[in-house]
């Protein structure tokens, strides 16, 4: 093994000894190269320039003694091994020059002894270098560490004792805290802390609280403090322990940073959101209250027009008025529920019930609907049925609605003697498509892009000719989304008409499925007509629904309010309770109790409300249906029959 050369510096006055010595060391496998000086001058100069690794030195010179070239050695900055190597060296001078700094002595006589004692002396020397520089970046990572957490000017941090008390406080402390350093120094760690309120439990000390961090956790936390000027700050607070070398707790870390601006928009926000939720609620409750104050005139208005519309001795204008009438109150009805849905979409509420549903049954019925309306305006509607039914995933109501709005989105911007087509087609497999296009007005290309927005009907002047309030085709693209489908549009502009497309998942992809067996209506029950009671606090509605109910057959008694109700209910047993749930006395709910209803009766639920929430209410107090005012007289005898048949 190659070992590294050894310099050293020899002081010694006879050149036989000096020749003796490194052969010494030359015998002994050591790799010496030696420099043998015997004078001050020399000594000086060989220091200063060479490196060397040690120093041998002879005691006894002339001119030059030994204790001369230690002083010289040891005053020079490169703190070399210093061994004497001499012949007379006394037990008393040994001694001396070992406390001058001598790092050990050989005898001539017993040089066998230097390469040991050499080999000593260099690894004490490499260790204490090694020491003294872990010491010195010791001391330096210090000094880093010790600026750096000076500069940080968004952070506290101190050092806490055992006991709690603070030990160090770097300059970003002063800033937060207004303290400076020998103001805080030994005081306890807590004296930030903000008193309790009256009536609040008092803290429990900090020396208890330092005591659960012991094992190696931090203990993170905010809280509000307070500054030397009595300003208060909310704070976030990280404590650490500290451990020394032996593994046990020597201290804490304390690091503190101010977090009122956090603080303060955090609360902002919450207050912004909680005003937010009151106004949303307060929106929907005025929407709801809306409801029933619009639709409450509409339902004897309805009601009336519908048993006008029973008379078989009508005349034919008074007949065509009466349609007005009805068609003008279903517009209303409509613009009501329109704005509803569009509450429920935005607050995520709408629920849909989806089952499979035959959208070339739901295209026919809509199709038979406002054919006429379309030739009324002299208006071409061209659809032809596909012969065989196609089965999507659907809530049958909601799709119905979205080509509802379409369609009269359509005759809306259509002008006389323009045409309207509905197409079915498969653009991909497993997708189905309905066009709906018209030859009217069109859509320019800056408009196209907020087509869909709640609100927005285009160009000013045309919204206003047509009226509207601009939340079909914005409730119609929600539930094509709610849906899993897409409702798109598309326009060459202005008067070159417009086709929106509702696509939808095609389950069957495109396979003629089979025709669903048609039920065949049971024929009329022959058993007496069912009893009705309506509870109804409009006396207008209530005459016109008991006029409507009596030409179908049914026995209705009227109650105006709860108590009326109550007392008819004990008087008599009814088949049906078909009841409005703002009564002046109470609700429905209260009434609904009272009829508490057999397996072979049924609780009709009545509302001029039509949020999400009135539903789930009457439905989970037990009502078995919820129909909203005006009430098509059609849908409630059919909700009737249903469950005589059932």
């Amino acid at each position: 093994m190659n070992l590294p050369v050894m310099r050293v510096l020899l002081a010694e006055d006879d050149p036989h000894d000096a020749e003796l010595t490194l052969e010494r060391l030359a015998i002994a496998g050591l790799d010496v190269e030696g420099v043998i000086v015997n004078n001050e001058a020399d000594f000086i100069k060989a220091l200063d320039s060479g490196t060397f690794d040690l120093v041998l030195s002879d005691f006894h010179m002339p001119g030059f003694p030994g204790s001369e070239a230690l002083r010289i050695a040891r005053s020079h900055p490169s703190a070399l091994p210093f061994i004497f190597v001499s012949g007379v060296l006394g037990e008393e001078h040994a001694v001396d020059m070992l406390k001058e700094g001598a790092t050990d002595y050989v005898l001539k006589q017993r040089l066998d002894r230097l390469p040991i004692v050499v080999q000593r002396a260099l690894d004490e020397a490499r260790e204490r270098r090694s020491r003294h520089d872990a010491e010195r970046r010791l001391r330096e990572s210090e000094t880093y560490f010790g600026q750096l957490i000076d500069a940080l000017r968004d952070y506290s941090v101190a050092t806490l004792s055992l006991d709690g008390t603070i030990e160090s406080w770097n300059r970003a402390s002063e800033w937060l805290f207004g303290y400076p350093a020998e103001e805080v120094i030994g005081r306890p760690g807590d004296m930030f802390n903000l008193p309790p309120e009256p009536g609040q439990p008092t803290e429990r000390p900090l020396v208890e609280r330092l005591a659960e961090i012991s094992t190696g956790t931090s203990l993170a936390e905010e809280r509000w403090l307070m500054r030397k000027n009595g300003a208060t700050f909310y704070a976030s607070v990280v404590t650490t322990a500290i451990f020394g070398n032996g593994g046990a707790v020597r201290g804490f870390s304390r690091i503190v940073r101010d977090m009122t601006d956090t603080r303060v928009a955090a609360d902002l926000l919450q207050m912004a959101k909680e005003q937010a939720e009151a106004a949303n609620r307060a929106k929907d409750r005025f929407l709801a209250v809306l409801s029933h104050e619009l639709r409450t005139p509409l339902g004897p208005i309805y009601a009336a027009a519908q048993a006008l519309d029973l008379r078989q001795d009508l005349p034919p204008e008074c007949r065509r008025s009466i349609e007005l009438i009805k068609r003008n109150v279903e517009v209303e009805a409509r613009l009501i529920d329109d704005l509803l849905d569009i509450s429920k979409i935005v607050n995520d509420k709408l629920s849909l019930r989806l089952e499979p549903t035959d959208l070339v049954a739901i295209l026919n019925g809509i199709a038979e609907i406002f054919r006429e309306e379309a030739a009324a305006r002299h208006i071409e509607l061209r659809y032809t049925p596909l012969p065989y039914p196609v089965i999507v995933q659907a809530d049958p109501a909601r799709l119905q609605q979205i080509i509802w709005n379409l369609l009269k989105n359509a005759i809306k911007f259509t002008p006389r003697a323009g045409e309207i087509g509905i197409t079915m087609y498969q653009p991909m497999p497993g997708k189905i498509a309905v066009d709906v296009s018209d030859t009217g007005i069109g859509i320019p290309p800056q408009a196209l892009k907020r087509i869909f927005d709640a609100f927005d009907q285009g160009e000013e002047e045309s919204a206003q000719a047509r009226g509207g309030l601009g939340l079909g085709l914005a409730i119609a693209s929600s539930l094509a989304q709610r849906h899993g489908g897409t409702l798109s549009v598309r326009s060459e502009g202005q008067g070159k008409g417009t086709t929106f497309t509702l696509t939808l998942d095609d389950p069957a992809g495109g396979d003629v499925q089979a025709p669903a067996p048609v039920e065949t209506p049971a024929s009329p029950s022959t058993h007496r007509p069912a009893t009705i009671l309506l509870v109804e606090d409009n006396g207008d509605t209530a005459e016109a629904m008991q006029f409507l109910l009596a030409e179908y057959g049914y026995e209705v008694d009227i109650a105006e309010n709860v108590a009326a109700a109550c007392a008819c209910i004990d008087a008599k047993r009814y088949d049906v309770l078909v009841s409005d749930m703002g009564l002046p006395d109470g609700d429905g709910i209260d009434v609904l109790r009272h009829y508490a209803p057999a397996a072979d009766q049924i609780a009709v639920a009545l509302t001029g409300y039509g949020m999400e929430s009135d539903v789930r209410r009457c439905l989970g107090a037990g009502f078995a249906i919820h129909l909203t005012k005006p009430l098509d007289i059609d849908h409630l005898i059919d909700v009737l029959q249903r469950d005589n048949r059932s």
